[in-house]
């Protein structure tokens, strides 16, 4: 088997942390950071799967309305919302 790091580009996980982007999930703040953490080392990945970028960006800006979560946390999810529309997703693409 070969040791291949950089075959794994982290879709899966992407998606997996997105699905649990809600208020209230235990580790909501824990998952936020984790995805911002992901697309600034991945900045391709929502290219990737264009799908869980547009579910990111809606629940995303649905739990900045709802709170519930950490100023850190707020901080970090505004940040990862912001590179997304400027990679090319918006409100308007999120809803087709």
């Amino acid at each position: 088997m070969v040791d291949d790091d950089s075959a794994w580009r982290g879709a899966g996980l992407l998606r997996h942390l997105t699905e649990r982007l809600h208020a209230g999930h235990t580790f909501v703040d824990l998952n936020v950071h984790t995805i911002w953490a992901l697309l600034a080392a991945r900045r391709d990945l929502v290219h990737d799967a264009p799908a869980v970028g547009r579910d990111l960006l809606l629940r995303g800006e649905r739990l900045l309305d709802e709170g519930g979560i950490s100023d850190q946390s707020r901080r970090e999810l505004t940040s990862v919302l912001y590179g997304l529309r400027i990679g090319g997703l918006t409100g308007d693409r999120a809803r087709r």
